[in-house]
């Protein structure tokens, strides 16, 4: 026992030394001049966390269980931190989620009702699939569901022909296809579940304007991307270790060669002009004009992170799309872009478990 206690004093005092002379060596010599006496600095394992991320990874053990989940078979899956994306598909729904679908319901039917009165032929809002939705059989044991689906009691209490839920199309997809519909080392579908998602949302638009035409896909891609982990393998410091698979849709149908044109709405700044689209969800109201479209309309699109990979479909199929984050988009700021926007279809895409967040219970008269 007691050489067990000299080996434990022997090893911390190692560490002790150890570390403050790697994070010195590591530093300028400004940054030691700064802080050659701060504590948080000298004693900063930031540096060892990628190996012993490494270490523990193939136990199983994520070093940040808030954000990242280690599932089976190489998938990485969302923690806690994330509107309890864990716990609440492990218990399902509570008192206060029932309160909150409770307002979600009655103020997306206010501003349905709203929007028609301005004009707007459709408002739709589809529900892009959380990955342990579609992928539950890679999920640790400890995560199996328990409890009521929340995104089914939404469901079930809202007003029809208003929510596009595109998980049941997504789980037949998965077996009809030998790629991934996910990134396992990302929180986000990839171009072909997006697509998945996307043809939801045409199919559920067609029936109120059949004119509508729609973007094919000629071929799919496939690539394995080295040293390219996403936003998962990020937390668990192993983005430049892990592996992913990247896919690439070619589209056809479009009336010529896709170029966008992008601009700040309410400045008339350009933002960018090329045949690329922009990927990044854009926190001020962004106009995106795309040249041979295949249907002249205007589309007010509210969405998330779960709408970059949907965006060049969204172009292709569009002549123009007003793009925000919807939590950037108080009622004020709405109401203001559909006067101002005048748009044909209002659509909001937003992933599972943000669908009953705080910004969907807000109504327009407030």
């Amino acid at each position: 026992m007691k050489k067990r206690a000299i080996w434990f004093i022997c090893l911390a005092l190692i560490i002790l030394m150890v570390v403050p002379a790697v994070n010195l060596a590591r530093s300028s010599d400004e940054v030691i001049r700064r802080k050659c006496c701060d504590a948080g600095f000298l004693y900063n394992l930031d540096f060892a966390m990628p190996a012993f991320s490494r270490l523990l990874y193939p136990f199983g053990i994520s070093i940040d269980s808030d954000n990242a989940i280690i599932g089976k078979e190489e998938w990485l899956y969302l923690g806690d931190r994330h509107e309890k994306n864990m716990t609440v598909r492990r218990m399902g729904v509570g008192d206060k989620d029932v309160d909150a679908i409770r307002k979600i319901t009655l103020a997306v039917s206010e501003r349905n009702l709203w929007l028609k009165k301005k004009g707007v032929k459709d408002f739709r809002i589809l529900i892009c699939p959380d990955k342990n939705t579609v992928y539950p059989e890679f999920l640790p044991g400890w995560a199996s569901a328990q409890g009521v689906n929340a995104t089914d009691d939404l469901l079930a209490g809202a007003e029809k022909n208003i929510y596009i839920d595109s998980r049941p199309a997504l789980l037949a997809a998965k077996n009809r296809h030998s790629e991934p519909l996910f990134y396992k080392t990302d929180t986000h579908w990839n171009a072909l579940g997006a697509w998945l998602g996307f043809q939801e949302l045409a199919r559920e638009l067609v029936e109120s304007d059949t004119s509508l035409r729609w973007p094919t896909v000629k071929k799919i891609r496939a690539r394995k991307t080295s040293n390219a982990g996403g936003d998962l393998a990020k937390f668990l410091r192993l983005a430049s270790s892990l592996q992913d698979v990247e896919l690439a849709l070619e589209m056809g149908g479009a009336r010529g060669p896709l170029k966008t044109m992008q601009s700040d709405f309410l400045t008339g700044q350009p933002v960018a002009s090329s045949s690329l689209v922009l990927q990044d969800t854009p926190m001020r109201p962004l106009l995106v004009k795309s040249e041979h479209a295949l249907n002249n309309r205007r589309v007010l699109w509210l969405r998330d992170s779960f709408g970059n990979a949907m965006a060049p479909y969204m172009a292709e199929a569009f002549s123009e799309t007003l793009q925000l984050h919807y939590d950037e988009a108080d009622p004020e700021l709405f109401v203001r872009l559909v006067d101002m926007y005048k748009p044909d279809y209002v659509l909001i895409t937003v992933v599972e478990r943000r669908a009953r967040v705080k910004w969907f219970e807000r109504q327009l008269t407030e």
